[in-house]
């Protein structure tokens, strides 16, 4: 079942746009609180062209069985604004957001979200119905236009977008009727409002904040009213309020509606202090508990506080500016940074800003002794820059959302200023001191978006076992006085969907403590790495988890063995390869579920990339660039561009020579186990990494036909037999089978192999190719010929050869592998002594003739293996009596 629900009592905006995405997405029902606004009712109760919608009570919603295969949320992304609702987000398999409100958090988790700075979430979707070409009738065109011109006030709001006037453009082209749409969004005012709207006016006051109008105004009533927000708009435009907070108290609770026309008003920032939520131009909230007059004094307070004159990048940018310019050497930018103290600075072409360049990769150059390289070659390439007239909002999110500690001001592609890090938190800190006290601790959940909770996606996602492992390492964490967290590859694929279940635990301060004590717990067995604080507990039931302390590393040379000490969780992060293997969560008692995201990664895995977290981070350690191609192709993601740059650079600088061999075979196996690796390796082929294999690398149709071949082979053999082979093997057989054993064997040597692999590999490469060259010149190979040519041929090599010989060889190999290998004599040694042959090495002579025999017809039966048996005998005995004379 495909479902989609809204707000609790929800207005045009929330019932049109779930109609519309129950239109995109051919749903089956929209569900709908059992109350709705007073319009939206009398709509549903005058119009009847069919809509599937359901008022649902909260008990249906209990006793609801059946499966949400899709759950769409519209207008809306807070559990607290669906109310009862909410219960049917554990029930959805998938779900998906759609909204227009900016600035309320959202706590749900969603398989996908469409968050746009628009009027009415109606117009988002009205959007994708155009794109995707879904026929509209009037009836729902005209539906559709109410929920737009209720949330733009008839498209007048400051809030109005052109993609609304887009919108009602093209629901105007489907014949939707503008005045049935004015009838009810645009009405005449009942008695009862009008009573109220009197009372509304004669209690207004107005506060004078920097040169704004704002009116706040009260009344009581005995019974709701679900149009307040109407009565605002009213009063508002009656009054010509910058904004306007209407407090209504009906019972036990009071509603408040706010709306502004001003930018420097945000009402969705007021009423957060109240649990409400909207946008900055409109938004309400319902306290229970409160009389008007604790209310009014406190909405007073908050608006005073939060109220301020609206900076801009030119009131806090610094200028002129210190910048670095394009092609100077690290040495010198190392000067500048040292002279006047700074952590970042621009690099500037012909006055255009083209990078950012931080002290911690200057100095990490210099350690690696590249001071005489370009600074162009570590400099940040992905950046956002501002002008003059930018709202500082906007700076803030590109410094705490894209994690950019600088942020360039230009005029017309001129750099004309700079805004730091200091410069916000010095900002921040102001904004900060007005922050009513009562609000800090919601504040602090709010957060930047650096963390979330997500114990109901690992409850969720996870086998039970699992699960209940994870709670009680925390559990023994916190008893220990230890934070706990499962990191990297586990939490990425969580995120993701993705099955893993290699569990890896970083313990602040010391994991080998929180190791023992859980294996004790769990009769299990603990191997402590007393060096790097490191255990691997083993389970009596075989599984494994492995235990490291939070640690940080420094490279004292590229491609080097990192030097390593214990250091924060955030430290311990910022080590790690890729922003999407950053992340970690806390399995604590009390945070269990807290996911830390320093680094973008979650943003990351959204926009499809791969990044790494500093610019020398393929300086530190190259075979990082084999692992982005291996995780972009994994994850169909693309290496982002500044990533891209630097992984170039480091190929430019030859580093990848300076991958010990080990690392790089490993590396290589995995890139070979991956089901794309085909794609893998085109990859390094165009970055030009396949030379620091061999020179004489080359990847064309014939060696794509092999692939291709062995594939094909590898499908079969996996339905045939029973024997096991290890893919990645053959793979990287086939990926050097065009070249000659010698330079087979500095593949082997590059690879640092022990002797015995190296062996085994040389023979068995040589070996194949000879086999396949062979048969490739017969005309015509016996059953005993092909036997003892492939005899002791490992399965890897078998499938190597199959793979070079191609289609036309095909019933050849699978004669091979299916039945000829397996063709021996039914007679054994004991048969020959009874026939009177004394035991020597004659039997092995005996058994290979008749084996010979049997693959070529010549014998059929073991009456006849006895009776050649006697004949190859007395042929073998004679001709040694012969040799001795």
């Amino acid at each position: 079942m495909k479902i989609v629900i809204t707000h609790h009592n929800p207005d045009f905006d929330a019932f049109s746009s779930a109609y519309a995405a129950l239109k995109l997405y051919n749903c089956d029902k929209i569900f709908i609180s059992n109350t709705v606004e007073s319009n939206v009712g009398r709509f549903l109760e005058e119009n009847d062209f069919g809509i599937p919608y359901i008022k649902a009570t909260e008990r249906f919603i209990d006793e609801l069985k059946e499966s949400i295969d899709l759950l769409i949320i519209t207008d809306c992304k807070m559990k607290s604004r669906l109310k009862y609702l909410s219960k049917l987000i554990d029930k959805s398999n998938k779900i998906i957001i759609y909204d227009h409100h900016q600035t309320d958090n959202i706590d749900i988790d969603t398989d996908e979200i469409y968050l746009e700075k628009i009027g009415a979430s109606t117009s988002i979707i009205v959007k994708r119905l155009k794109e995707n070409g879904v026929y509209l009738s009037k009836e729902e065109a005209t539906l559709l236009m109410m929920g737009i011109y209720e949330d733009t006030g008839f498209l007048s709001f400051n809030t109005t977008t052109p993609n609304d006037l887009l919108a009602a453009a093209y629901l105007l082209e489907h014949g939707a009727d503008l005045n049935l749409v004015s009838e009810y969004v645009k009405r005449e005012l009942s008695k009862e409002q009008v009573l109220l709207l009197n009372e509304l006016i004669i209690n207004t006051t107005v506060l004078i904040i920097d040169k704004l109008f704002i009116g706040i105004t009260h009344a009581n009533t005995d019974e709701f009213f679900g149009d307040i927000a109407f009565l605002a708009h009213k009063l508002i435009e009656m009054e010509n309020f910058d904004a306007i907070f209407l407090l209504v108290r009906t019972g036990d609770r009071v509603v408040i509606v706010g709306r502004s026309r001003s930018d420097k008003i945000d009402i969705s920032r007021i009423l957060y202090y109240f649990g409400g939520g909207g946008h900055p131009y409109a938004g309400s909230a319902i306290v229970k508990d409160i009389t008007l007059n604790e209310a009014i004094p406190k909405l007073k307070n908050i608006i005073n506080e939060q109220i301020y004159p609206m900076k801009y990048a030119r009131d806090l940018m610094t200028s002129p500016v210190k910048y670095v310019s394009t092609g100077e050497k690290i040495a010198d930018a190392f000067d500048l940074f040292m002279k006047y103290n700074l952590n970042v600075m621009p690099v500037v072409k012909n006055g255009k800003t083209v990078g950012l360049i931080l002290r911690r990769d200057i100095l990490h150059s210099i350690k690696h002794e590249l001071q005489n390289e370009p600074v162009d070659s570590i400099m940040q390439i992905e950046f956002d820059t501002a002008s003059p007239d930018t709202p500082i909002d906007e700076i803030k999110d590109i410094m705490l959302l894209k994690n950019q500690k600088m942020v360039p001001i230009e005029i017309n592609g001129t750099l004309v200023g700079v805004i730091t890090r200091t410069d916000l938190l010095r900002l921040m800190r102001e904004e900060i001191v007005k922050m009513p006290r009562f609000v800090n601790e919601k504040a602090e959940v709010a957060g930047f978006f650096k963390s979330r909770n997500v114990a109901d996606l690992l409850k969720d996602r996870l086998p039970e076992y699992y699960y209940n492992l994870l709670k009680q390492i925390g559990t023994i964490a916190d008893e220990l006085e230890l934070n706990a967290y499962v990191v990297g590859g586990f939490v990425r694929d969580l995120l993701m969907k993705y099955e893993n279940f290699d569990v890896d635990i970083v313990v602040e301060i010391d994991a080998t403590i929180l190791a023992k004590e859980f294996a004790r717990r769990n009769n299990g067995r603990v191997a402590i790495h007393d060096k790097f604080k490191t255990a691997v507990v083993i389970l009596p039931d075989g599984n494994k988890l492995d235990f490291a302390t939070a640690r940080t590393e420094y490279y004292n040379m590229p491609a080097s063995a990192p030097e390593v000490e214990i250091s924060s969780i955030k430290n311990d992060l910022f080590r790690r390869d890729f922003t999407i293997n950053a992340m970690a969560i806390k399995i604590n008692e009390k945070t269990f579920g807290l996911l830390l995201d320093f680094y973008g990664g979650q943003r990351d895995i959204i926009d499809k990339k791969i990044r790494v977290l500093h610019n020398l981070s393929f300086i530190d350690d190259p075979s990082r660039g084999l692992r982005a191609i291996r995780f972009a192709v994994r994850y169909n993601f693309e290496i982002g561009p500044h990533t891209n740059r630097l992984l170039k650079n480091a190929i430019n600088l030859n580093l990848f020579d300076k991958i010990p061999g080990n690392r790089l075979f490993l590396e290589t196996k995995y890139i070979l186990s991956e089901s794309n690796y085909l794609d893998a390796i085109k990859m390094m082929t165009n970055y030009g990494i396949m030379k620091f294999y061999i020179d004489k690398f080359k990847l064309d149709d014939l060696k794509l036909r092999i692939f291709e071949n062995f594939e094909r082979y590898l499908i079969w053999h996996s339905v045939q037999c029973n024997t096991t082979v290890e893919p990645y093997f053959v793979r990287l057989l086939i990926l050097f089978s065009d070249l000659k054993n010698n330079d087979f064997q500095k593949i082997c040597d590059r690879f640092d192999l022990n002797r015995e692999t190296k062996k085994r590999m040389m023979e068995g490469f040589g070996k194949s190719k000879h086999i396949a060259n062979k048969i490739k010149k017969s005309s015509y190979l016996k059953r005993s010929e092909i036997y003892y040519l492939f005899e002791g041929l490992k399965e890897e090599f078998i499938l190597f050869t199959a793979s070079i010989l191609g289609d036309n060889y095909e019933e050849l190999i699978r004669d091979y592998i299916t039945e000829i290998r397996w063709i021996k004599p039914e007679i054994d040694g004991n048969d020959l002594k009874k026939l009177g042959i004394p035991p020597s090495q004659i039997y092995q002579k005996i058994f290979k003739q008749l084996t010979i025999f049997k693959l070529d017809g010549i014998i059929n039966s073991k009456d006849e293996e006895l009776k050649k048996a006697i004949e190859i005998y007395e042929e073998l005995k004679n001709a040694d009596e012969k040799n001795l004379h």
